[in-house]
């Protein structure tokens, strides 16, 4: 017997996500089903599915919103930026993704259940991540400098998603300063070398 899909209530797409994320990040990606996340969200299983016809519909609307919460952040941050640069660009980075108002413990479970689930899934995340390297590249700058920057960005993220960072606010915000006056080492006019790729 099919099952009947109806529209959830009004707000039901959010708490179905922040359901899925909950339960990811208290039980493991391993027990995301759609039966347990209907049950946590509140919502008949029929109108979750309306939503969310597959459980990998809806790793991809949980990569979506963690995308776009990410997007949301920098595009803040480089609104409060006077640069307008490659500089400004990568500090928006750091301040929007490190620096803004806290991120739910939760926002980051959404790559992990993805890998756990279909690694394909985080394709869009790979695609974002080579285009920040190219954007980096392109610009004249130390682009190691540049890339050590977005690497410690990502490994303190994801560290804080696993729980595994032992930072104390005073120390994490010390780090978060460094990076942003690696950022102005990095396009020192001094440094402004554009990236060349050297063969072996």
């Amino acid at each position: 017997m099919q099952l009947a899909t109806t529209p959830a209530p009004p707000g039901a797409r959010d708490r179905i996500l922040d359901a899925a994320e909950q339960l990811v990040s208290a039980q493991g990606a391993s027990n995301l089903t759609l039966d347990a996340v209907a049950q946590s969200a509140g919502v008949s299983k029929g109108g979750l599915l309306y939503h969310y016809p597959s459980k990998d519909a809806l790793l991809v609307a949980m990569l979506e919103r963690y995308c776009d919460q990410i997007d949301a952040r920098c595009e803040l941050a480089r609104a409060g930026l006077a640069q307008d640069d490659g500089a400004g660009h990568l500090k928006s980075m750091v301040i929007g993704m490190l620096r803004s108002s806290a991120v739910r413990a939760e926002v980051g479970t959404a790559l992990l259940a993805a890998a756990a689930n279909n690694p394909s899934l985080l394709d869009p995340i790979r695609q974002r991540y080579a285009e920040t390297v190219a954007r980096l590249a392109a610009h004249p700058c130390s682009f190691p400098r540049a890339a050590i920057v977005t690497l410690a960005v990502d490994g303190l993220m994801m560290g804080e998603v696993w729980r595994l960072t032992p930072f104390t606010p005073e120390q994490r915000e010390q780090i978060v300063s460094e990076l942003l006056r690696l950022v102005d080492e990095a396009f020192d006019g001094s440094a402004r070398t554009p990236y060349r790729e050297t063969s072996a």
